[in-house]
C-alpha cells in the first residue's frame, strides 16, 4: 500500500536533490523577471512512481508556495480529493519551467499593479529542459503525466495537438506520458469540457490502484436495447446481495476499463460488447471499501443474453429503472437515465 505523505516531499535520491538545487540556483533566462519558484517542499514525493509536469508556476501557487493551488490547479485538486487523497499524495510535481512567468498588470483590474501569468516562451521551456531530464532521470518514473501543451512538447517527442489528443497515452523511452488538456483552457472546448472531470477522476483513480492505495475500480455496462435497460440482481452472499446493478466487475491490475468491460460481459452474459461512450466516474465510500465506477455505453446488438453466474437478468424501461433497489453509488446515474425520453426503437414496440 502507498505511504501517505501530505504537505511535505518523501526523501528522495540525492541526484534528485542536486537538480533541485541546481534549478533554485538559475538565472539564466533574460525574459524572467524575479526568478520566483517553487520551494522544495512543493515539489510532493520524491519517492513517487508516478511524475505529474505542469507547464510553469502561476502567481497564486507561487505566493501559496503550494503548486496547482490556481483557479486551474484547483480542479485537478478537486477531482482527486474525491478518492480521498491529494496530489502529493501520488505524484512528484515539477513543471516544464521552473520560474513563474510574470506578464504584464492589468490595467483595468482592482489591483492595476498586480502582475499576471503569461504563457511560458519556447526559448524559456528550452534552457529549462536539461532540468526535467535530470528530475525524469533521477525520479526514473513509471508514468510521466503532462498537463498542457508547453508540458506536453517537452516530454513528448512527437507532435501532440490540443485538445484532440486529451488522454492520449504514449510510450516514450520506456515509460508512459499521458498528455492532458491543462484545466485552465478545458472550459474553453464545447467538446472536451463535458467529459474533462470525469477524465481526470478515472485517471486519478487508475494510477492510486496501481500506486497500491485502496481503491477499487469497477467498470460497469449500460446495455439498451430496444428502450430497455439491461440489469442483473446480486447474488446472496456477495456484497450489496439482492440489490440490481449494471453489468460488470472489477478491474484487474494491468487491464483497461473497455477490456475488463469486455471481459465481464463474455464472462457474466456469455455476449461480446462494443464499449461506446463513458457516461460517469463515480468514487464511493462504503464501510469496508472505496470503489470508483466507471459506467460506459455498451452495445450487444441481438445476442442472446444468459446470467452464466446465477444471477438474475431483467430488461426494464427508464421508468423500471426507478423502482429497482440499487447500490448508492448508482443512484445518481439511474435518476439520470430513468429521466430518459423514450427512444424511437421504444416507441415502436
Amino acid at each position: 500500500m502507498g505511504r501517505r505523505v501530505t504537505g511535505a516531499a518523501a526523501p528522495g535520491s540525492p541526484a534528485l536533490a542536486r537538480v533541485l538545487d541546481a534549478a533554485a540556483r538559475c538565472r539564466a533566462c533574460p525574459t524572467i523577471a524575479g526568478y520566483r519558484k517553487f520551494p522544495r517542499p512543493a515539489h510532493g514525493r520524491r519517492d513517487a512512481r508516478f511524475m505529474l509536469v505542469g507547464e510553469a508556476p502561476g502567481l497564486a501557487s507561487i505566493e501559496r508556495r503550494r503548486q496547482w493551488t490556481g483557479a486551474g490547479g484547483l480542479v485537478l485538486r478537486r477531482e482527486i480529493r474525491r478518492l480521498g487523497l491529494d496530489l502529493e499524495d501520488l505524484f512528484y510535481l515539477t513543471n516544464a519551467v521552473k520560474c513563474w512567468p510574470a506578464g504584464p498588470p492589468r490595467p483595468a483590474s482592482r489591483h492595476p499593479r498586480r502582475p499576471t501569468n503569461r504563457s511560458p516562451l519556447r526559448s524559456e521551456a528550452t534552457r529549462c529542459a536539461p532540468f526535467l531530464a535530470r528530475e525524469v532521470a533521477a525520479l526514473d518514473p513509471e508514468v510521466i503525466v503532462a498537463v498542457g501543451a508547453v508540458a506536453a512538447r517537452a516530454v513528448a517527442p512527437v507532435a501532440v495537438r490540443l485538445p484532440e489528443d486529451h488522454a492520449r497515452r504514449l510510450a516514450v523511452d520506456g515509460r508512459e506520458v499521458i498528455v492532458l488538456l491543462h484545466p485552465a483552457n478545458a472550459s474553453r472546448h464545447p467538446a472536451v469540457w463535458p467529459d474533462y472531470r470525469a477524465s481526470l477522476l478515472a485517471l486519478f483513480a487508475e494510477l492510486a490502484a496501481r500506486a497500491g492505495w485502496p481503491v477499487v475500480e469497477v467498470a460497469a455496462a449500460v446495455i439498451r436495447r430496444r428502450g430497455r435497460f439491461l440489469v442483473t440482481r446480486r447474488r446472496a452472499g456477495t456484497h450489496l446481495a439482492g440489490l440490481w446493478e449494471f453489468p460488470g466487475g472489477k478491474r484487474h491490475a494491468g487491464e483497461g476499463v473497455e477490456a475488463a468491460l469486455r471481459r465481464e460481459l463474455s464472462e457474466e452474459l456469455g455476449v461480446a460488447g462494443r464499449v461506446g461512450r463513458r457516461l460517469a466516474v463515480v468514487p464511493w465510500a462504503y464501510p469496508d471499501r472505496r470503489i470508483v465506477l466507471h459506467f460506459h455505453e455498451c452495445d450487444i446488438g441481438g445476442q442472446p443474453v444468459e446470467g452464466r453466474e446465477g444471477q438474475e437478468v431483467r430488461w426494464v424501461t427508464p421508468a423500471g429503472l426507478a423502482r429497482l433497489a440499487f447500490p448508492p453509488a448508482d443512484a445518481a446515474l439511474v435518476a439520470r437515465l430513468a429521466a430518459t425520453d423514450r427512444s424511437p426503437e421504444e416507441s415502436r414496440t
